[in-house]
Formats: C-alpha cells, structure tokens, sequence
C-alpha cells in the first residue's frame, strides 16, 4: 500500500501528512509552545510548516484522522487516560480510522503529565492545572485550524477515558468552558482524594526540596522520577495528582454521556490475592477509608457488592471507589441533559479501558461495530438513542462480546448511596 504525501494550509501553517485509500493522516502536530517542563503553555506565536507523517508519541502534541475528502465533517476530539503519569496521543485504542471512513475528523489529543502537567505552585489560578491547559490550547487550536482539514469547528464531540474523562469533565466546569465543544463522552472518569495543596508537604518530603517551578526545574530528570514513585506510592490505591475537588453542580449545561465497565479494577493482582482470603470481606471493610467510603457506609454497600459477587469484595470495591462514584455523581447532579452507560461481558469481567477498541472501532466484528456506529451517530447528531439518566436512573447496558443490549435502572443506585454528600468532597483514580 503507497502513501502518497499530503499538504494542508491552515491558519497554523502547512502540515504536511499521507494519504493512505480515503483517510488523510497528520500525526503528532505541536499546537503550542512550552518553554520549560514547569512553564505555561502558550499558542504558537507563528505559522510553520510541519512534517506530520511520523508519529511522535512521547509529544505533546495532537494527531488528526480524517475523511481525504470532506468538507464540514463533525469532529471528535479524544483525550487519553493514564492516571495522570502516562499515556499518548497516539493511542492505538482510539485509532481514528473507522470513524474517518464515516466521515467524521478525529484528532487525538496529547497533554502533560505528572508533576509538569498537575503539580500546583503558589502564583497558579485556582482550580488550574498544566496539563488540563495543554487540553485547552488543543481546542482553541482545532477551533481556528480544523476547517481546513475539513471539519466543522462548530460540531465538535469532546470524549476522554479514565483521567481524559476526568479533563474532559474539568473542562466542562463553567470555569473553564470557552465553547469549544458541543457535548462530552466521559468514560471511567476520576478523581484525587484530596486536592494537590493537602498532598504538598508528603510530595515536599519524597523530593527532597521545595516544590517551586525553580526548585523543580533544577533537579537532575533521574532524581525528580525518583521522588515522584516514592511519592506516588503513597496513593496506590488511586491517583497521586489530578484535578480535585469535583462537584458536578459546577459543569456546563451541555449533553454529557456517562459510561463505565461493569468491573473496572476486578482483576487487579492485590486485589485477586486479598479476595482469594478467607478474610476478604474483613480485608476489603479495612481497606475501604483508602477508597473514600465513610466508615458508616461499608457495611451497606457490601450487602449489595456481595450479592453481585460474594468472591470479590475488594475487586469491586476498587472499581466502586475509584469510578462508579463519580459516573453516579456526575449523573445525578450535572445540569445539563445526562446519558449513562454500562459496559458488561459475557465472557468475564469487564475491565477498565477494555471498551475502547469497540467504541473506536479498532475491535470490531459483525456483531460488535453497534458501539462504534453509536459513537459515530452521537458524534454527529447529538442522539443517544436511549433514555436520559434522570429521572428514573435509565442506563444502556451494553455487552461487548456479542452487541446485546438492553436498558437498566438504578445499576449505580448502590454505589451513590455508599457516597452520598461525601461524594463531593475529593476523588480517586
């Protein structure tokens, strides 16, 4: 197969990508300047000619998947997960083919993560963070260029997975929102237990220094990874840094889907050994603080966990804590119109990140491409074709291995219980 070299002029200059059968290809496209690890972001200054044909995964930088011919497509903006300390936007899980063969422009966004990305100095804004701005740029970005490439920057579909649909919720906050996307697909999102500023003296104390942008920026790259995993390795059992608190009240009025897998963090190794005890329903009520649960709450919710499955309290608790709470939260107290769905299997768990391939395309056969025809539709239209979260708590239930599908209610109803008002307060992984 020949890739043929092509050219597109934008307001940010030429970028010059491949043409591979009907798809146009632009990887790793820098959409801004970023003087130092620490420094803020800003657009960039001049027009300039970029060779986009082979990828940079390790950028910052953003990689756009579109139709060779198109004019006014709808555009889906992809924000990768990693827990705030890796991933790319070269994600091979989100892969833009599929929905560029439907007419749709895809671009996959790349930001900064770790300490340069979320780490919080005295003279940042409020509610601020690095790497959420990298996003932010990334949008005014494709807001004045994606035309070009044959999009419409006035249908724009935000989608993030795990901390991307934790930046793509922050960016809906009414904050930060600047109109740059019509509506928002958060899958797994999550959230800190606590805000950077309650973390800051432990991480002072694994660095060895005063966390200042100079102090930071001095250090050797092998002694600043060095303290951040010692650092990190305090807040296992969620994320280490991110954006927190979260209150869904503060979102846009904007369509927000909502999705989860039925199982998340089930078959994390720790918590296979701890449920294979006899002692795990002790093993998972200890454990349940780390998590965020109230204390008051634990027993409650395990009567319920243990009728889903009595074998693996901790497994679910994981999930429970860390996701579903804040999928529960946002679907009750967003102000604008609100969807919920839940990935399950029939062959197993259904685990974090596994819906991905399906959603994008990238796994798909004869009775699975459902997922991904959805996404396309709600890409373009706005319709979900099933009924909003509220007011009785629908949720579209849908099996990956075989494209079964049904609407439930109140599937979460248990784990917002366990929460309540204390949902509000901070976040996990």
């Amino acid at each position: 197969m020949t890739n043929t070299p092509v050219h597109v002029t934008c307001p940010a200059g030429t970028i010059t990508g491949y043409t591979t059968d009907t798809v146009n290809y632009f990887h790793s496209v820098d959409y801004s300047e970023i003087p130092s690890d620490f420094a803020d972001a800003r657009p960039l200054q001049t027009p300039r000619n970029q060779d986009a044909r082979v990828p940079r995964p390790e950028a910052v930088a953003l990689t756009i998947t579109a139709p060779a011919e198109t004019t006014d497509a709808p555009v889906l903006v992809y924000i990768h997960g990693g827990r705030y300390e890796h991933g790319t936007h070269e994600d091979p899980r989100a892969e833009g083919t599929a929905n560029a063969q439907a007419g749709i422009v895809q671009v996959q966004v790349g930001y900064r993560v770790g300490l340069p990305g979320f780490a919080s100095f005295r003279d940042d804004e409020a509610f601020r963070f690095r790497g959420i701005d990298d996003c932010q740029l990334a949008l005014e970005w494709i807001q004045r260029n994606i035309e070009s490439f044959g999009g419409d920057p006035t249908n724009v579909t935000l989608i993030g997975q795990s901390a991307g649909a934790t930046t793509a919720l922050w960016l809906m906050r009414r904050d930060h929102y600047r109109g740059a996307f019509r509506r928002v697909v958060a899958l797994s999102p999550a959230f800190p237990l606590q805000p950077f500023e309650e973390r800051k003296a432990t991480l002072r104390q694994a660095m060895g220094t005063a966390i200042t942008r100079g102090s930071l920026e001095s250090l050797p790259q092998e002694k600043l990874e060095a303290g951040y995993r010692k650092f990190a390795k305090k807040y296992k059992y969620g994320l280490a840094l991110g954006p927190a608190p979260f209150d869904a009240r503060e979102l846009a009025d904007i369509p927000l889907v909502l999705g989860s897998t039925h199982d998340e963090f089930y078959d994390v190794a720790s918590a296979r050994k701890a449920d294979a005890s006899p002692f795990r329903r002790l093993i998972a009520r200890y454990l349940a603080p780390k998590f965020g649960f109230p204390r008051n709450s634990v027993d409650t919710w395990m009567q319920v966990a243990n009728y889903l499955d009595e074998t693996r309290p901790l497994g679910r608790m994981i999930g429970d804590g860390n996701i579903r709470r804040w999928v529960a939260q946002a679907g009750a107290d967003a102000p604008g119109p609100t969807w919920m769905i839940e990935f399950t299997r029939a062959d197993g768990p259904a685990l974090h990140c596994a819906e991905l391939r399906y959603l994008f395309g990238v796994h798909n056969n004869d009775s699975t491409k459902r997922l991904n025809r959805w996404l396309q539709e709600f890409t373009c239209t706005g319709e979900t074709g099933f009924p909003e979260y509220r007011p009785d708590h629908a949720i579209w239930e849908y099996e990956m291995d075989s494209g079964k599908q049904r609407v439930a209610y109140a599937s979460l109803d248990y784990v917002a219980a366990a929460f309540s008002e204390d949902t509000r307060a901070g976040g996990l992984l």
